[in-house]
């Protein structure tokens, strides 16, 4: 992923990605928010120190438990996760 990022940016320097981080729903959500932005945070360092992606080019956003891939309330490794999305094309 960070290697694809990395070239699409070199061919295009307006190419945006959004980082989304999710948690499941266990625990307080406000915690939940926060390591959903943690988990984000995270993923987006390691696409810029090992595959050399610049910050300017992602945005970082957390969810915590708001949208469950497994809708339960109960520990479920699924809904712990990263999701990446090019949104270069929503920009234009």
């Amino acid at each position: 992923m960070g290697m694809l990022m990395r070239d699409l940016i070199a061919d295009d320097p307006s190419e945006l990605f959004l980082i989304e981080g999710h948690t499941d729903a266990v625990g307080n959500a406000g915690y939940n928010l926060l390591l959903s932005d943690r988990r984000a945070e995270s993923v987006a360092l390691a696409f810029t120190e090992y595959f050399g992606v610049p910050a300017e080019n992602m945005v970082i956003q957390g969810y915590g438990e708001s949208f469950l891939r497994i809708p339960t309330q109960e520990v479920e490794r699924l809904n712990r996760r990263v999701a990446v999305r090019r949104i270069t094309p929503l920009l234009r």
